[in-house]
């Protein structure tokens, strides 16, 4: 279903912000049909198998991963069935998408005071969060989409970042109270969340995963049957924030849905819980899914 994200976020790009947005090497082959089959009810971890076997080079970084002394097996790890078995299509789609395009997430942020490899590990704590979150929707969502939108839901600022003064940034969000799209936008005429519309949609990205893009700063603008992934992203890139990975001065600006909380009918404690448990995932994954030097 087409969502009601509207064209402004294209039409309102300056030529410059366009050019960028062309410039940025784009997502592999077998990470853009890994994140189109996740998104499908019926797939299978043979069919993950088989798009990553026809791509060497992501062979390899998957099997690099699965023999990883941070995943402590006792065996090694020989074969690419073996290994999409032991990490899961979760890891595997997180492995490709990083592999595929460090230019994006490796990249230093000095528009939003963040630091090389910030981006990566705030995406890569949301992702976790936004699928922990998803299983929760009382509407139908796939945990491995909920995935899969939260690490691609930032891309945006590596764009957006080239046109902004981290100092002002900064300025202008403890003048107004943080509200972050309102300061983007005052500089530079756009935000990261639009920039990011346009960049998935040059990419040729799913819908469903560029209504996530667009709309996780706003959840309540989706159409009823983009909330679930919507929301879940939405509260997956607070959670990562709350737990402690932001991407500079970003987290000083972000306003929490309550329609979110309400429909995943979490309340502080259960909230709590999910940061505790989502952390500690994070922080046993992020030494074996950094994000390989561009």
């Amino acid at each position: 279903m087409k969502s009601n994200v509207t064209d402004r976020g294209d039409a309102a790009l300056s030529k410059d912000i366009s050019t960028r947005i062309t410039k940025l090497r784009p997502l592999s082959k077998s990470a853009m049909r890994l994140m189109q089959i996740v998104g499908e009810e019926d797939y299978g971890l043979g069919d993950i198998t088989r798009i990553v076997e026809h791509d060497a080079a992501l062979t390899a970084n998957v099997l690099k991963v699965a023999n990883s002394p941070a995943l402590g097996l006792r065996h090694k790890v020989d074969s690419l069935g073996r290994a999409v078995t032991y990490l899961g299509d979760k890891m595997v789609v997180g492995i490709a998408i990083a592999a595929s395009s460090p230019e994006v997430f490796d990249s230093e942020l000095p528009g939003y005071v963040g630091e090389r490899g910030e981006l990566w590990l705030h995406c890569l704590h949301a992702a976790m969060a936004s699928r922990e979150v998803s299983k929760r929707a009382r509407q139908p969502v796939s945990p491995e989409l909920a995935f899969t939108a939260g690490i691609l839901h930032d891309m945006g600022k590596v764009v957006l970042s080239d046109f902004l003064d981290g100092q002002d940034l900064v300025r202008l969000l403890q003048k107004n109270g943080g509200d972050f799209l309102a300061v983007e936008r005052e500089l530079t005429g756009t935000n990261h969340a639009e920039v990011g519309l346009a960049l998935a949609r040059h990419w040729n990205l799913p819908d469903v995963l560029c209504n996530a893009i667009a709309l996780h700063h706003n959840p309540e603008k989706a159409l009823p049957a983009d909330k679930p992934l919507v929301h879940a992203v939405h509260l997956g890139d607070a959670i990562a924030m709350l737990g402690g990975t932001g991407t500079g001065a970003d987290a000083m600006g972000y306003s929490l849905s309550t329609e979110s909380l309400r429909l995943f009918a979490l309340d502080e404690g259960e909230l709590e819980r999910i940061i505790l448990d989502v952390s500690l995932e994070f922080t046993a994954a992020r030494s074996f899914l950094a994000c390989p030097a561009g």
